[in-house]
């Protein structure tokens, strides 16, 4: 994880800025429970002057200055303070009892929203892909296409052939009389 902090650095050191959000936001969806990453996205786009953006992901993290409550406000306000459009837009994978009390208390004020004015709270569920499942679904499914690969090939060849025999009849039918 060094690594990926190193190369964010090094990108934004570059002016990549676009690549360093990229890694951060694959890093969130990876650790999606780490606040402190959300927090340093948000930094970065303050810094270009995406106010708006900065709050998205600065919204769960307690404000540590004036311009993160002005960006959160923001944010807030481009979304017509709406907890069911908010909680669709920052997606929140993580585990909810490992976030801090501000965290919590920030989400379920928007699932509270959402739930009034909606009657549904919008619910992401973490992106558990299991290595080892991937091989068998692969195999089933290999399977079956090359068994229906294999029995359309012997329909192509036997069509001809059934044709053949079906144009011999017709002629010796003909000729019969």
């Amino acid at each position: 994880m060094e690594k990926l902090f190193d190369r964010i650095e090094q990108d934004l050191k570059e002016g990549k800025k676009k690549k360093a959000c990229d890694r951060l936001r694959n890093l969130i969806n990876q650790f999606p429970n780490d606040l402190s990453l959300r927090t340093r996205l948000g930094q970065i786009y303050y810094n270009a002057g995406f106010l708006d953006e900065a709050g998205k992901f600065w919204i769960l993290s307690e404000p540590e200055n004036e311009e993160m409550e002005k960006a959160v406000a923001l944010y807030r306000k481009t979304l017509s303070n709406s907890g069911n459009a908010i909680l669709k837009d920052i997606v929140f994978r993580g585990n909810k009892t490992l976030l801090n009390e501000y965290a919590v208390n920030i989400l379920a004020e928007l699932e509270k929203d959402s739930l009034n004015k909606t009657k549904h709270i919008p619910d992401f569920k973490p992106k558990n892909r299991e290595s080892s499942n991937y091989p068998k679904s692969e195999a089933k499914t290999g399977f079956l296409n090359t068994l229906m690969f294999i029995m359309l090939i012997v329909f192509l060849i036997s069509l001809p052939i059934l044709g053949i025999f079906k144009l011999f009849e017709l002629i010796k039918s003909l000729f019969s009389y």
